[in-house]
């Protein structure tokens, strides 16, 4: 039996990235957990199998840092899920323009950084992957969310370059775009938004963290014969 397959997930303190961190150790696999404190509860409860790490995805030195740190503690590096990001809301019309830029240069270049620094470390892994975790908003849009949408947008194309650069390499890459999720952040949706979201959405509810790990990690580890592929798991709403 081989080495345990080896990933790391930005943006793993909660939400989204810590269900996809879990679902990781649940098949397994051992994890480098990511956010910008360091801190993850998935760290806590796994043991050896977990590496927490300090990740400041607007610092030009963390993306090195970060893989530098799996590749002394582990030595290998499979697949990448690039979960982390940043959110300002805003109509283009009134939004700072400086917290516009921040978050296409977060969502979308520091993104990039991170896939430059773990490429060479990647392309020595087993059937690697990696799987950017994008939005529906990226590719239908929403009122007063120019900024994020234009990100995640960008990501899709980002993909599609990236899948035919690096295939010759053996590496997969897709991208996973969430439609509206339970979480701490859609918590402070008022209920008015909610229902209505709700009531746009086929499935009728929104999602949960749970559902939206499994499709991640479906496109890390099984969809061994997909690659510039955008999954979106959203219920419906885009419907």
């Amino acid at each position: 039996m081989g080495e345990p397959r080896t990933t790391l997930v930005t943006g793993a303190s909660r939400g989204i990235g810590a269900g996809i961190a879990r679902l990781l150790l649940d098949r397994g696999g051992r994890v480098a957990c990511t956010s910008r404190s360091g801190h993850s509860a998935v760290s806590e409860q796994a043991g050896g199998r977990t590496l927490p790490i300090a990740l400041d995805l607007t610092d030009p030195a963390g993306p090195e840092h970060a893989v530098e740190r799996v590749r002394e503690h582990w030595g290998r590096l499979d697949s990448l899920v690039l979960n982390a990001g940043v959110w300002h809301g805003g109509r283009l019309s009134t939004m700072d323009p400086d917290l516009w830029w921040e978050v296409v240069r977060t969502n979308l270049g520091g993104t990039a950084a991170l896939v430059r620094a773990a490429t060479g470390l990647l392309t020595r892994g087993t059937e690697p992957s990696i799987v950017l975790v994008g939005s529906v908003v990226g590719e239908v849009g929403f009122a007063g969310d120019t900024a994020y949408a234009a990100g995640k947008a960008a990501l899709v194309g980002f993909a599609r370059s990236l899948a035919k650069e690096l295939a010759p390499d053996g590496v997969r890459v897709n991208v996973l775009a969430p439609g509206f999720v339970e979480t701490d952040m859609t918590s402070a949706v008022p209920d008015r938004s909610r229902q209505r979201i709700a009531s746009a959405t086929l499935l009728g509810r929104f999602g949960t963290v749970d559902e939206i790990a499994r499709a991640a990690v479906f496109l890390a580890d099984d969809a061994t014969f997909c690659t510039g592929s955008v999954l979106t798991a959203d219920g419906g709403w885009s419907l």
